[in-house]
C-alpha cells in the first residue's frame, strides 16, 4: 500500500508540474489561435460550422449534397426491391 511519505512526494510532484506548466511561454501559433477563438466566439447569427469561410461552406454543401444523393439512392433501391416489376 501507499504510505504517507509516498503520497506526500506525489503531491509535491504534481504541484511542481502544474506550476511549471502555467509559466511556459506560448508557442508562435498562440496569436493565431486566439484570433480564431475570437472569430468563432462572436454572436452574429452564423452557425459555428460556417464561420470558417468559403471552405467550410463548400464542405457543408458537399456533405449535404452527398447525403441527399445517398438517401435518394437508398429510397430508390428500397422501392425497386419492394415493388417488383
Amino acid at each position: 500500500m501507499y504510505n504517507s511519505k509516498s503520497i506526500f512526494r506525489l503531491t509535491q510532484h504534481v504541484v511542481r508540474a502544474t506550476r511549471n506548466a502555467s509559466t511556459e511561454v506560448p508557442s508562435s501559433k498562440f496569436p493565431r489561435l486566439k484570433k480564431l477563438q475570437n472569430q468563432f466566439g462572436v454572436e452574429d447569427e452564423i452557425p459555428v460550422h460556417l464561420k470558417g469561410g468559403f471552405m467550410d461552406r463548400l464542405l457543408f454543401l458537399t456533405t449535404a449534397g452527398l447525403v441527399t444523393i445517398g438517401t435518394t439512392a437508398g429510397l430508390h433501391t428500397a422501392y425497386k426491391l419492394i415493388v417488383k416489376n
